[in-house]
């Protein structure tokens, strides 16, 4: 039962985090609490559910990467300064997030920064379905603007998805809409690329330093039972991009990450 809705999982992480560039722990970290919390299966604590998160991510973005390169849609001008940026700060925030506050018991404190996170990302997609929408710049505009209004969408985004251990993109697609005034499909497209250049690296200094919150081994298990359909649904998440208008996935959208969030602060309090 476990492994079915852990595939489940996988694919719906993988259509939504392709579709909207976000990575998919948002949908992952929630699902894994239901799944090994409220219908009583093996505990593992949510470092554990990170860790394998954080390597499902890169699995289910390089899918999504390759239709968003063919619809020629990635803004490489940005990207180039959005990965080492954020690459320095998905180091910080995995760091930070194996301190003391963050372990043990203390768990429960990721769990409401992780909801609140969600909460927000709610709250920013409820504002675009009635704010006036633009086209957004050029990518040769993009090209010219300031590198350190790139850096300012990198680095918050590296330290976000190492400390809560997801892809970063909740907070890189729009940020990148209202720092580099970039178009929504092209936000989309930059933040899976920017995903697939740093996740691996925090899935593995995440894994590496779990301690006693985890292991490597049931990390692996865990991300073997949701990558196949997680990289499946990447694939269709980024056709999806380029081929369906976005105003009705993001109601959908919306009401995921409100049930998310509600589900993450009522577990932790």
């Amino acid at each position: 039962m476990e492994y079915a809705l852990l595939a489940i999982t996988g694919l719906l992480a993988g259509v939504l985090g392709g579709l909207l560039g976000i990575g998919g722990s948002v949908i992952m970290i929630p699902a894994m609490t239901f799944i090994f919390e409220d219908l009583g299966g093996e505990p593992t604590g949510t470092q554990q559910w990170m860790a394998a998160a954080m390597i499902v991510n890169f699995l289910l973005s390089a899918p999504s990467v390759m239709r968003h390169r063919k619809a020629k849609a990635i803004y490489f001008g940005v990207w180039k300064w959005l990965a080492p940026a954020a690459i320095v700060g998905i180091i910080a925030g995995v760091y930070i997030s194996r301190l003391g506050i963050f372990t043990g018991d203390n768990q429960n404190y990721i769990k409401l920064a992780f909801g609140a996170f969600m909460a927000y990302v709610a709250g920013y997609n409820i504002w675009k379905l009635f704010a006036k929408q633009s086209e957004g710049i050029s990518a040769e505009q993009a090209d010219k603007m300031s590198p350190l209004r790139k850096i300012a969408v990198g680095g918050p985004m590296g330290f976000i998805a190492g400390l809560l251990g997801i892809g970063g993109g909740s907070l890189a697609v729009p940020a990148q809409q209202v720092i580099l005034s970039m178009p929504l499909r092209n936000s989309i497209a930059t933040s899976a690329t920017t995903i697939l250049t740093i996740s691996w690296l925090g899935a593995i200094y995440k894994n590496a330093i779990l301690g006693d919150d985890g292991t490597i081994t049931r990390s692996l298990l865990l991300a073997a039972c949701l990558a196949p359909t997680a990289m499946l649904g990447g694939y269709l998440g980024g056709h999806l991009t380029h081929t369906l208008p976005l105003k009705a996935v993001r109601v959908a959208f919306i009401g995921l990450m409100v049930l998310a969030a509600y589900k993450m602060i009522h577990g932790a309090l």
